[in-house]
């Protein structure tokens, strides 16, 4: 599983894609996303969910849902984008949880056609053409009030790991946060990903790492530092078990 740390903290980001065929590994980000089905029949897995989009059918998928796409004939379309282009829509599902369900988009078929060839030029018309895509959205989808599921734990999770990497963090801290017993908040978590808390944790703080490693002027020392180790050994050491190689080496090769 892999934590797309590219879509996350950028204002007006936009990005839309054509795949025929689109075979993508389970991953997780800040930004929304919608999948558009053209052609064919999709796979897609959300929060361990198997979902099958026929085509003229749309799914969107919220900030930190993990995502994997497994299709390979169907003609897609994949839009990925920053929240800021949709703020009504986040502010009228309030605290609900958007059940994922793919939505017949056959009436705003234009608008999915359309809304492929723009880029950031456009703000305002990726946000009008986004504005009535998720409107569609929210008048057929179910949403979740109840108890978490594991899957909607994990975003929250995430979301709370994206927030606070930098601090001390452990799973009984975030089990005390939550509410809930360190054993199983550890047992379903690992259901969910095959990963524990602590993998996760230094999952997301490498992984942001590596975005600032780019940044030639960025002393290593200071880095890990930023993304919440304490030393830079354990820092060195986490980063090779996790990506093969050094910290150096990972900027060289960057």
């Amino acid at each position: 599983m892999v934590y797309q740390h590219e879509n996350s903290s950028k204002s007006y980001d936009f990005r839309s894609r054509h795949h025929d065929g689109f075979i993508i590994g389970a991953h997780i980000h800040e930004f929304s996303e919608i999948f558009y089905v053209k052609e064919g029949v999709a796979d897609v897995y959300i929060n361990g969910t198997h979902i099958i989009v026929k085509e003229n059918h749309i799914l969107f998928i919220p900030p930190n849902y993990i995502h994997e796409y497994k299709t390979s004939t169907a003609q897609v379309f994949c839009a990925v984008f920053s929240n800021d282009y949709i703020p009504v829509f986040f502010n009228t599902i309030g605290n609900r949880q958007i059940i994922c369900t793919p939505i017949d988009i056959s009436n705003e078929k234009e608008v999915i056609e359309k809304l492929y060839n723009l880029d950031t030029s456009s703000p305002l018309l990726i946000s009008g053409y986004l504005s009535i895509i998720l409107n569609a959205i929210l008048n057929n989808s179910k949403f979740s009030a109840g108890e978490f599921s594991d899957g909607i734990l994990y975003q929250q999770i995430v979301s709370y790991i994206s927030r606070h990497y930098t601090e001390n963090i452990s799973l009984k801290s975030i089990a005390k946060r939550f509410g809930y017993n360190e054993k199983y908040l550890s047992f379903a978590l690992h259901k969910l990903t095959g990963i524990n808390v602590r993998k996760l944790i230094s999952l997301y703080r490498i992984n942001k790492a590596k975005e600032l490693l780019s940044i030639p002027q960025k002393d290593v020392s200071e880095i890990a530092l930023n993304c919440g180790f304490s030393a830079i050994n354990t820092f060195n050491r986490v980063f090779k078990q996790l990506t093969g190689v050094t910290p150096s080496e990972f900027r060289k090769g960057a």
